[in-house]
């Protein structure tokens, strides 16, 4: 039995010319039949889809930006309200028990020091102050979810939100260790004397190791509160300065319904002396130092010409 095999025979030139003028008469009445240029049809339709996909794009940043600055917002007012429960706390509670238990504790050794050099003194009432104190709730867990989730702050502010939860834990800490030791003090059986030593931390006679946990308590709440505030304002400070530079970065280009971030007032708490003092936090504060920048100096330079200074 025999295979023959048929092999494709080459077009030939009038068979190409014929195929040619097909598709040139094939276009021609599509060309007709839609009404329009396919090139233009394809060009206009990438367009179209460039544009859209911008569209769409800007839509979603303008959305996500005001997304954002609302978060801060709502950030912004949880430190504000973090910060003012730890000023009231510090004023209604810290502050008198350190100063006050310093200044009993100064007129005790005082008195002790005049009974032994065999001066007449006056018997000595201690008013021990015995308060416990309550840890106060502050929303912590929600200014963590906003902070660390949805805004996309850096550097110091996002450190000082670190800082904020290690010092609430100490000071909870603190608080109820003080607790503990007002039980203590109050459940055992002591003389004035010995009372005064464990509460004052001072020297016993005859005993090398002095109680100390009463004074140690006292510094650290005084301590601890003030760290909280520190941090709560930094935190507060630093999401009003990334706000309003997030804002001004768009405000101009999506027409953003948001107003201007109007910085917190702290005056108050700092006429009353319950602001801490930020030399005790130079060195960290001097671990977020930045150079400034080529306008910046230039702006600087600027100023100092305009107020009459040495460039």
């Amino acid at each position: 039995m025999t295979l023959l095999l048929r092999l494709p025979i080459a077009p030939q030139p009038n068979q190409r010319a014929a195929w040619g003028r097909f598709m040139s008469n094939f276009l021609s009445q599509a060309q007709s039949f839609f009404g329009l240029n396919i090139l233009g049809t394809l060009i206009t339709a990438a367009f179209g889809a460039i544009v859209g996909a911008w569209v769409a794009s800007r839509r979603e940043t303008k959305r996500s930006v005001i997304a954002e600055l609302n978060t801060i917002n709502a950030a912004r007012a949880l430190c504000f309200s973090i910060c003012s429960k730890f000023i009231n706390m510090k004023d209604q509670h810290i502050l008198p028990l350190h100063r006050d238990y310093h200044m009993d504790r100064e007129v005790v050794i005082g008195t002790l020091d005049a009974a032994k050099s065999g001066a007449t003194v006056d018997p000595i009432e201690v008013p021990y102050n015995l308060q416990t104190l309550t840890p106060i709730w502050l929303p912590i867990q929600t200014l963590e979810r906003l902070v660390f989730e949805k805004i996309s702050i850096r550097g110091r502010g996002l450190v000082a939100a670190v800082e904020i939860i290690s010092c609430i834990d100490a000071l909870e800490k603190s608080i109820n260790y003080r607790n503990e030791l007002i039980a203590e003090f109050k459940k055992e059986p002591m003389s004035q004397r010995q009372k005064m030593e464990r509460y004052f931390g001072l020297r016993v006679p005859g005993i090398e190791m002095v109680d100390e946990r009463f004074a140690s308590s006292v510094a650290a709440l005084y301590n601890q509160i003030d760290d909280c505030i520190f941090f709560s304002r930094i935190l507060a400070d630093d999401l009003f300065e990334y706000g309003t530079s997030l804002r001004k970065r768009f405000a101009w280009r999506y027409r953003l319904p948001i107003p201007k971030l109007t910085r917190d007032d702290w005056t108050p708490a700092e006429t009353k002396g319950l602001m801490p003092n930020q030399d005790r936090y130079a060195n960290w504060l001097q671990a977020f130092r930045t150079s400034p920048t080529l306008m910046q100096r230039f702006r600087g330079w600027v100023r100092s010409v305009v107020a009459g200074g040495n460039p």
